[in-house]
């Protein structure tokens, strides 16, 4: 949503970086990397994007408000 915001443009065959980026959805890789370039999105610790997990109310606010 934040990529399509700010119309960033991303790559269909993008790769994230993130040491799991075999479980993140294909469509998805183009807008986290385009959104982690700009630092908005800095995955979890150990390099980690965790795609199915929740973030939690201190991510959220930390994402927003830095």
């Amino acid at each position: 949503m934040i990529a399509r915001a700010l119309k960033l443009q991303s790559s269909v065959q993008a790769s994230t970086g993130f040491a799991d980026d075999e479980v993140i959805p294909q469509w998805a890789k183009g807008a986290i990397e385009a959104t982690h370039a700009l630092g908005i999105v800095d995955g979890r610790g150990q390099n980690r994007f965790e795609p199915n997990e929740k973030a939690t109310r201190v991510e959220a606010t930390v994402s927003c408000c830095e």
